[in-house]
């Protein structure tokens, strides 16, 4: 376009040579970029451009985040938004839809092609060579000084652009907070990203809130630079009053992101903002309008202005990890979002659902790694909660976990679950370490991935790097009651008993009604052989679980240790009447034997439970209550067909 002339459309007029937009002959503020991005978009009006072209013309010869071209047409959209001007067209990208007039800019002497300019000296004149006089007008010293005189105009006008400009960014800074003064309280390392609060929700939309936190916890994970508390820590606030200053302070984080989302049919809006935890500062805040077929675009705009405001500088391969969505399909995504959902409620049922989504959104697209990853979670969570035979549950999860990998090898949540599997079903403890390690040099602050990696160095006896796994899954994830009391047991199995029931007693007052937690203290309890304190917590945790039969198992082992052989008997009784109707671990009936002396019996169990690939086999090289058997030639067979 010849920027010798001016774009009217509308009320609207485009200065080129001002780089000046203006409603009603009233300058309106625009930044640099969103203002190049319109020009191109003008001067090609009525023409789809798609992101990639509008990305090479604004930011030539860098690499840009898509999120980034979101933000500036956002910004775009609020100066026109009673006009829709830009139209977007979904997976593609987008159309200047309004007439548009070419208008020349009268009586302004333009530079021939190839004519050089001279520098404006320090003093503010204008220096003869930058006098250059329209082709075809003879040259008079009227107007060589009217020439002067609009030269002098638009070197002012340039300065004053600039004046302008540093000012609209101070402003700016000011408003929103800048990268330097959001450094002011130390930089931020760690984040909590809150489930997002849904307004005017439709019918099936009660994922949208968590599902938007979910996906931008992975994405920021993804980029190793800052510690993003996992979903289900934060999962809890879900429909919650607590301010976002009093969360970061409860999840110790520097930062918290908050928002909102409301959808109204084919649109979605979504207002974000960050807060900083140390003193309270909204580092940064706007609003997203976008397609809901595009919810991509708005969490790329989100991560991105994130990444923004804490100044964090990325590799080019981290940008990469940033900006990267997961699949095109629109709905094998909202399939997905639907699936963590369900899954994140970690009961059979919800398991169940999030398979049932996950599945729906591989139909949709086969090519979609992370659905695979999360069939691959799904069953494995089935597996060790007992909801499905191992022998049932594990053999998916880990053909699901390869799959994903195929697609996508450097899938952190993949390489985690199938070291998972090699734990819990193949007891392979260096193919565990292996994928263990893998996952958490993709994402170095997976919490669970560290807890599970410290379970993996225990059973194989390196017992301080078990800790240093246990200690930097709680850094990861302070107040998650699973790796609190998973980081309790690991103590235990070291030989750290007093430092396994501080955790656990924490764990405890935290959240009182975890099941799991009350059964780690019930065995450390046992260890000890405190069976007065032993028995109440396996009580509770029975309790508390609805009856899960490993809890049953142990409380039946506690009552024949403490000598309580009738009541050893009838839970043993329990137990196998239970297993007509459901699955029961085999290992859980040996433990009730083991107790009550029947050595052969415990042993004829225990191989019932190798050949069903029970999921605590994975600890019988460090369980103490088969410390009596160790003896025994016939579980020093059953040790050695475990490879740890």
């Amino acid at each position: 376009m010849d920027c010798r002339h001016r774009l009217a459309f509308g009320p609207f007029l485009l200065d080129p040579v001002a780089h000046d937009l203006l409603r009603d002959g009233e300058s309106i503020a625009l930044t640099p970029k969103a203002f190049d991005i319109l020009l191109v978009l003008v001067e090609n009006h009525g023409r789809l451009l798609d992101k990639e072209e509008l990305i090479k013309a604004v930011w030539p010869d860098t690499f840009v985040e898509e999120g980034n071209l979101y933000v500036m047409v956002s910004i775009l959209r609020k100066v026109f938004k009673d006009h829709g001007y830009i139209q977007t067209v979904p997976k593609h990208g987008y159309r200047f839809v309004g007439p548009v007039k070419v208008l020349p800019v009268e009586g302004l002497a333009q530079p021939e092609m190839g004519a050089e300019l001279g520098v404006v000296p320090a003093h503010g004149g204008v220096p003869e060579a930058a006098v250059v006089e329209a082709p075809g007008v003879e040259a008079r010293s009227g107007r060589a000084t009217a020439g002067r005189l609009r030269w002098l105009m638009v070197a002012a006008a340039s300065v004053a652009v600039v004046i302008a400009g540093v000012a609209l960014t101070f402003l700016m800074w000011a408003r929103l907070g800048t990268s330097a003064h959001a450094m002011k309280d130390g930089p931020v390392r760690s984040l909590a990203v809150l489930p997002f609060e849904t307004i005017g929700a439709q019918a099936g939309d009660e994922y949208l809130g968590l599902g938007m936190a979910d996906a931008l916890i992975t994405k920021l994970g993804n980029t190793g630079r800052i510690a993003a508390r996992p979903t289900r820590a934060i999962q809890k606030y879900q429909n919650a009053s607590q301010d976002a200053r009093s969360v970061g302070r409860e999840q110790n984080v520097d930062a918290v992101l908050d928002g909102c989302i409301q959808r109204s049919g084919d649109r979605v809006r979504v207002t974000a903002r960050l807060i900083r935890v140390g003193d309270g500062m909204q580092l940064w805040a706007d609003t997203f309008d976008e397609e809901f077929t595009n919810l991509f675009a708005v969490e790329d705009a989100v991560s991105a202005r994130v990444v923004r405001s804490i100044r964090l500088e990325l590799t080019g391969e981290q940008k990469e990890r940033l900006a990267k969505r997961p699949t095109t399909s629109n709905e094998a995504y909202q399939a997905y979002l639907r699936g963590r959902y369900f899954w994140n409620e970690r009961t059979g049922e919800g398991l169940k659902k999030g398979l049932d989504y996950f599945r729906q959104a591989i139909d949709l697209d086969p090519n979609y790694a992370e659905a695979y990853a999360g069939i691959a979670d799904s069953y494995a969570m089935l597996g060790l909660y007992t909801a499905m035979t191992p022998n049932e549950a594990f053999p998916k999860a880990k053909e699901a976990a390869i799959q994903a990998l195929q697609l996508d090898s450097e899938l952190a949540e993949a390489h985690a679950t199938l070291a998972f599997v090699h734990f819990y079903y193949d007891w392979d403890g260096p193919a565990a370490e292996k994928e263990f390690a893998i996952a958490l040099q993709e994402n170095p602050n997976y919490a669970m991935a560290h807890s599970w990696r410290g379970f993996n160095f225990a059973v194989m006896g390196r017992f301080s790097e078990a800790i240093s796994e246990a200690t930097l899954a709680q850094a990861a994830d302070p107040l998650s009651a699973i790796i609190g009391t998973n980081a309790g047991w690991v103590y235990f199995l070291a030989g750290q008993s007093g430092r396994a029931i501080e955790i656990l007693d924490k764990v405890i007052e935290i959240d009182p009604n975890f099941p799991r937690a009350h059964f780690r203290l019930g065995n450390i309890y046992e260890g000890q052989h405190f069976y007065n304190r032993a028995i109440p917590e396996y009580e509770k945790a029975v309790q508390l679980s609805g009856g899960d039969t490993y809890y049953i198992a142990s409380l039946g082992h506690a009552y024949a240790m403490a000598g309580m052989f009738t009541e050893a008997q009838s839970t043993l009784r329990h137990l196998k009447e239970v297993s007509s109707k459901r699955y029961v671990s085999p290992y859980a009936i040996a433990l009730i034997y083991v107790a009550m002396g029947k050595k052969d019996n415990g042993l004829d169990w225990l191989e019932k439970a190798r050949l069903d690939h029970s999921t605590s086999m994975a600890y019988l090289r460090v369980d103490p209550v088969m410390n009596c058997l160790r003896s025994e030639p016939r579980f020093a067979v059953l040790v050695k067909q475990t490879n740890f």
